[in-house]
């Protein structure tokens, strides 16, 4: 993990936006995982586990937060949006995808 546990609490409880992307929240009591800035009320210090990454949270068998949506955190593809699959067409283009006729993947 990037940041130490005290100052994931310390950013949960004040929904400070700098942390926003740079870890996510799980609750086990709800098996539900949030951003930091999320809006919902703030589970007990007990019931939460950081993780570095929405990917990490998800492969702990937890679900994204239907208020702050944690799958599209900044520096994620989601959040990226359609940016993401410009780039990634771009890229295959240049690769030579056109001039060998593969069919996108």
């Amino acid at each position: 993990m990037l940041v130490d546990r005290e100052t994931c609490r310390k950013a949960r409880l004040t929904r400070d936006a700098r942390f926003d992307g740079r870890f996510f929240i799980g609750v086990r009591t709800t098996k539900i995982f949030c951003r930091p800035i999320c809006p919902a009320p703030s589970p007990r210090e007990e019931n939460v586990t950081y993780y570095p990454s929405a990917a990490a949270a998800a492969a702990a068998g937890l679900r994204p937060c239907l208020r702050c949506r944690p799958e599209c955190a900044p520096g994620t593809p989601a959040w990226n949006g359609s940016s993401t699959t410009v780039a990634r067409a771009l890229r295959e283009i240049a690769d030579g995808a056109l001039d060998q006729g593969r069919e996108g993947r």
